[in-house]
Parts: C-alpha cells; sequence; structure tokens
C-alpha cells in the first residue's frame, strides 16, 4: 500500500499548486515530512497520540548534555514506523535554536537525508 499524504511546506502550510488543487506526496517523501514534523511537535500537543513528537521538557531542562538531546530526537525519529535505522544524527545550537540533521534508512532500504531547525 502506498504511503501516500499532504505536502506541507517549510512553514506548516498546506501546499496548493498552480491549478487550486492541494498536492500530495507519497513513500519516501511521506516518510521524510513525518519525520521533520515529528521533530518540530510537542510530546503531548497531539491528545489522541499524547506519546507523539518530541520530549522537549527534557530537552530544555537545565544543563542538559547535547548527547541526551540528541538521543531524544532519535526516539522521536524513531516513531515514524517506516523508519528502519538512523544511521547520522547531529544536533548543533546557536543560541535558542536547534539545528537537527539525520539520515534514516526506511524499512524498504532507501535513505532520507534531512534537517530541520527546532
Amino acid at each position: 500500500m502506498q504511503n501516500v499524504t499532504l505536502k506541507i511546506d517549510e512553514t506548516g502550510d498546506l501546499v496548493i499548486g498552480e491549478d487550486g488543487i492541494m498536492e500530495t506526496i507519497s513513500d519516501q517523501e511521506t516518510t521524510a515530512q513525518n519525520i521533520r514534523l515529528n521533530l518540530k511537535t510537542w510530546q503531548g500537543d497531539f491528545p489522541i497520540v499524547p506519546s507523539h513528537g518530541t520530549d522537549y521538557s527534557a530537552i530544555f531542562e537545565e544543563n542538559t548534555e547535547l548527547q541526551d538531546i540528541a538521543e531524544e530526537f532519535r526516539e522521536s525519529i524513531y516513531q515514524e514506523a517506516d523508519v528502519a535505522m538512523v544511521e547520522d544524527l547531529m544536533v548543533t545550537k546557536d543560541g535558542r535554536e536547534m539545528k537537527v540533521s539525520f539520515r534514516a534508512v526506511t524499512n524498504e532500504g532507501e535513505t532520507i537525508d534531512s534537517e530541520v531547525i527546532a
């Protein structure tokens, strides 16, 4: 079964084509988008599945080590059912901003390289 969803842009808006129709994405693109959105979602913000999202309360605790922050993001990536393995994950902090770069392998063996500003 094909993994299809509506396309969401970098600002979180649905993408509407020139024809006025909402754009869709499928397969690897859907998985990549799901991961990016999950990394930006605070755990507990989705009442139907309270465990969905990233545990930012743990990330923003005082004196949290970068290694522990990376582990929280890794756990968030693995919430996407189609992710078989996280090959690479790098978190960099710049003031109030965190950049999460990752490489994940899907259950189909495809590689997803992406990054999120959190």
